[in-house]
């Protein structure tokens, strides 16, 4: 009898849910995409509310910065 793997699942039905790579269907006689769906299928851009966090992010920083160095000015005269 095989003792369990560690996480307690059988290795093969791990490999059985395993999902196909991206050229199976080349293989398989599938369609094969075309540049165009490649570069439908490709990365957008993040969405605006991430730049919008990102910008703000790095207003407040700055803000603090000229604080921290306002305050510096201050420590020291």
């Amino acid at each position: 009898m095989r003792p369990p793997s560690r996480r307690g699942a059988d290795p093969t039905a791990r490999r059985q849910n395993r999902r196909p790579l991206p050229d199976a269907a080349s293989h398989a006689g599938g369609r094969q995409s075309s540049e165009g769906d490649r570069s439908q299928q490709g990365r957008t851009g993040a969405p605006w509310h991430f730049w919008l966090v990102v910008v703000m992010a790095t207003v407040y920083l700055g803000w603090r910065a000229v604080e921290g160095v306002v305050w510096l000015i201050q420590w020291i005269s």
